[in-house]
């Protein structure tokens, strides 16, 4: 949860962010509410940022996508391919790749379920499960 003044009425209100995988995407808000009655709901698409990703991620947690090096070994082209796809250069793919069949890539609940959905549609198998502490 965020603090922060209240724009109506100067007294502290309180923000939850939050992120989710909607239409193959991720969206991310920012709930406020203020005792006084204000409220409000910021959202945008792309993964929080900023104090909001941090206390995000000290609200859910972290979760971590893996696969196996040689279970994926016959599609690990198609799967290089997911993250060119996201903008990475060659060098960027192939490093996310070793990432990915070592010990994972970690990142928030929504981002890491969102790289395992684009993966499996590619022929990946992989798996979600927590993370490390924030």
């Amino acid at each position: 949860m965020l603090l922060a003044p209240c724009a109506q009425c100067g007294g502290i209100s309180r923000s939850w962010p939050e992120e989710s995988v909607i239409y193959g995407r991720i969206e991310s808000s920012v709930s406020m509410q203020c005792d006084c009655g204000a409220e409000g709901v910021a959202c945008d698409w792309g993964p929080l940022i900023g104090i909001a990703r941090e206390a995000f991620i000290a609200r859910v947690g972290l979760a971590r996508v893996h696969a196996d090096p040689e279970v994926n070994r016959p599609v690990r082209v198609r799967l290089l391919a997911v993250f060119r796809r996201d903008g990475m250069t060659i060098a960027e793919a192939v490093d996310a790749y070793a990432r990915l069949t070592g010990d994972g890539i970690i990142d928030t609940p929504a981002v890491t379920q969102l790289l395992a959905d684009r993966l499996a549609a590619a022929g990946g198998a992989v798996t979600t499960a927590a993370g490390t502490p924030s």
